[in-house]
């Protein structure tokens, strides 16, 4: 019984790490390339980060950057680095913003192509660092096909759809929450297109501008594990403001750009 029970309890515990991420892509590659010489904290002080345990669709996972610490221009979140550990890419974007988005907080869908580990790393105006890690099971989405077809796909490009949605449960000084959405298929290089037998080439939205009245409030630098039809969800500082624009480039040069009246300057 003794010898059984042995076996069992080392069964389990090979079995809890076969399910954990190699933490090897983190140390021996991501750091150092990203943060050499950095000294990073491993908490909860300045953001959170809310992801699923199990993607139900591993090309359109939902992951939200919350942030623990509001933005003043004493003391803000200047950059987030957004990490899946073992995507072929792995920085999935890096976002930096300003005092005048009031809150660093970001929503947005990623693809990961095997269980991983995602993680967030936020470097404040003062140089300190911050990192938060779920650990996500999901398999495939840099590989998965198109949901819509590839012409159609294109004939829409560029499409942009730029809404706020009022202001949030939590929040009492007059600050929204904004939301951009992007007609863009986001190919990542490695998908087939069994219309033509051949893998297309990478083609994927490269950077988000956001603005109000001329007031950079985030801009966001990605890659090819954002998804399809990106979506950005996004806070705007209570700061009286006007107006609110999107910026938006791709990887093949074309830019597009939309405007709209914050509530009030209808």
């Amino acid at each position: 019984m003794k010898m059984l029970l042995t076996l069992l309890v080392a069964f389990a515990m090979t079995a809890v790490r076969a399910e954990q991420s190699p933490v090897d892509v983190w140390a021996t590659l991501l750091k150092p390339h990203y943060f050499p010489d950095k000294t990073i904290a491993e908490d909860k002080q300045v953001i959170d980060l809310v992801t699923p345990y199990r993607a139900e669709d591993a090309a359109m996972t939902p992951v939200r950057i919350k942030a623990l610490v509001p933005q003043t221009p004493e003391r803000y979140i200047e950059t987030i680095y957004l990490f899946v550990d073992n995507n072929p890419e792995p920085l999935v974007g890096r976002f930096t913003f300003t005092p005048a988005v009031g809150r660093a907080d970001l929503a947005l869908r990623a693809r990961i192509d095997k269980y991983t580990n995602v993680r967030a790393v936020a470097v404040m105006n003062n140089g300190e660092h911050h990192m938060v890690a779920n650990f996500v099971k999901a398999a495939g989405g840099c590989a998965a096909p198109l949901a819509t077809d590839y012409d159609r796909a294109m004939s829409h490009l560029g499409t942009m759809q730029l809404k706020t949605l009022g202001a949030p449960p939590d929040e009492a000084d007059g600050g929204l929450v904004a939301q951009l959405q992007i007609k863009h298929p986001n190919i990542t290089g490695m998908q087939m297109d069994y219309r033509i037998y051949a893998v297309r080439p990478a083609h994927y939205v490269k950077t988000v501008k956001i603005s109000a009245d001329g007031t950079p409030l985030l801009t966001a630098e990605t890659g090819i594990a954002i998804s399809e039809d990106p979506s950005f969800r996004f806070f705007v500082g209570a700061t009286p403001h006007k107006h609110l624009t999107a910026e938006v480039s791709d990887s093949k040069g074309k830019t597009w750009t939309e405007t709209i009246a914050l509530p009030g300057h209808s």
